[in-house]
């Protein structure tokens, strides 16, 4: 999730630049209004976007004695009954949900204070356009086709009819709509100052575009705009007469659209191209699974492990024929309960079996022909390869596996053997394969009971020969 936040930052960060340097100026008002929206679309949705290319999750735990494990593998056996606290992911979630209700409050009550004062003024037609006048010390302003203005008294009629085209342009431009668009970025990006140096740059430019309907000569209009300007402030949904700075907007009323402007429309493509190449890289893959305790966090999701416990096995040396007991940990992390938290269904579950083995088989089949090719290159002998924790979420895509790379069969279990060991290059070229195999997977079997989808976890081992 934090590699999503930076690559959309990042996207939008260059976008603005670029358009601070070459097109802020420029008269090219509808292109810069399509570039700053296309621009907010661009900063939420490239960093989704996935080459295809994923990282391998490798299963670290193979049952290998705990006397050679690690302290901090040590430590990560947790007890199921041991009391859990917050993490920190929750902590960020509850800030990030106490944000958005925030912000969808204010933007509720600037809807409200919009009705409020519809209800209450005093209406009348001006074609399709409907004029409110409030009776209230404040500048005029538009939501959807409707200006509201203090009072027809206050203005004469030259003036009345400079406010009326220009806020009415605002609506036939269909402003209001970026403007419940860039409200609604901010409500899930609220965190992040890049949506609210859009929303400047993107209201600028439709006041821009609204000046130029008005046909007085500008020094008239410019006069006009200086004396609003001492009135109360719209709403921050509403498009109003005076918000944006009125220096800009009186000198922007004199620029024309010069062929180098033109020139400069050709600057999107770049952007768009820069933030592709750069920023894409899979925002939630590609990055390493986070342990924290007993929680995985990973592509966005926060999966609660259930640790194996430590187990027991006699082992007998080879050499002298001893027997010893010895304590290990069971292959894989421990197996998936929850994913965020939501329970995770597996084969222990009522009338869940089916839906797995289909899934299971299916990925089976599918590696298999993908291994066939390689068969020359394994040389002669019998081979295994382990998915532990192969998570398939309700709508049945793979959110989650790890891998144990591919072996030699007796060498997987640790027995003594005369098997050639693959080579490494070899080795890691086949565990793209399965994984490319397991990314490709778009459709898993969903697991549905009484109705409703469940999230489940399954395992798949599958071993072949080579003759």
């Amino acid at each position: 999730m934090l590699q999503y936040i930076i690559n959309s930052t990042a996207i939008w960060l260059t976008g603005l630049i670029v358009f601070d340097i070459f097109l802020r100026r420029e008269a090219i008002h509808g292109y810069n209004r399509l570039y700053l929206l296309i621009l907010l679309l661009a900063g939420a949705l490239i960093p989704l976007w996935s080459w295809g290319y994923d990282s391998v999750i490798y299963s670290n735990a193979a049952g290998r004695p705990l006397a050679e494990q690690t302290a901090a593998m040590r430590d990560a056996i947790v007890s199921g009954s041991e009391q859990e606290l917050l993490g920190w992911e929750q902590w960020l979630q509850i800030v990030y949900l106490a944000g958005v209700a925030i912000c969808s409050l204010l933007l509720l009550k600037d809807i409200f204070i919009i009705l409020k004062m519809y209800s209450k003024g005093d209406k009348s037609k001006d074609g399709t356009w409907i004029i409110v006048e409030t009776g209230a010390s404040m500048s005029p302003f538009s939501a959807f086709r409707v200006v509201f203005i203090s009072a027809k008294e206050d203005y004469t009629k030259e003036e009345l009819a400079m406010v009326l085209a220009h806020e009415e342009q605002h609506g036939h431009l269909l402003h209001f709509i970026d403007v419940l668009i860039i409200r609604l970025f901010q409500i899930l990006f609220w965190f992040n100052p890049m949506t609210y140096l859009l929303e400047k740059r993107l209201l600028l430019v439709h006041e821009y575009q609204a000046d130029l309907a008005v046909e007085n000569n500008p020094s008239e209009y410019g006069r006009f705009l200086v004396e609003q300007s001492v009135l109360n402030a719209a709403p921050v949904l509403a498009h109003s007469f005076i918000r944006s700075p009125l220096k800009k907007r009186i000198l922007m009323l004199t620029r024309k659209t010069t062929t180098l402007a033109r020139g400069k429309q050709l600057l999107i493509a770049p952007v768009l191209l820069l933030s592709l190449l750069c920023f894409t890289k899979n925002a939630f893959s590609g990055e390493e699974p986070q342990k924290d305790g007993n929680k995985i966090t990973y592509k966005g999701n926060v999966f609660e492990v259930q640790e194996f416990p430590p187990d027991t096995a006699i082992v007998v040396d080879p050499v002298t024929g001893e027997e010893r007991r010895v304590i290990y940990k069971k292959e894989g992390s421990g197996f998936i309960k929850k994913m965020n938290n939501e329970e995770v269904y597996n084969t222990s579950h009522q009338g869940a079996t089916i839906e797995m083995r289909n899934t299971e088989n299916k990925i089976k089949m599918e590696i298999g022909v993908a291994l066939s090719s390689y068969a020359k290159k394994l040389g002669k002998g019998n081979f295994v390869y382990d998915l532990f924790n192969v998570v398939v979420d309700t709508k049945g895509k793979i959110v989650y596996y790890e891998l144990k790379g591919i072996e030699p069969y007796m060498q997987r279990y640790g027995q003594s053997t005369d098997e050639t060991p693959i080579p490494d290059d070899i080795k890691a070229e086949i565990d793209k394969v399965i994984v490319k195999t397991l990314e490709q997977q778009t459709k898993a079997e969903q697991l549905v009971i009484d109705g409703k989808a469940h999230i489940y976890s399954i395992r798949i081992q599958d071993n072949f020969t080579v003759r």
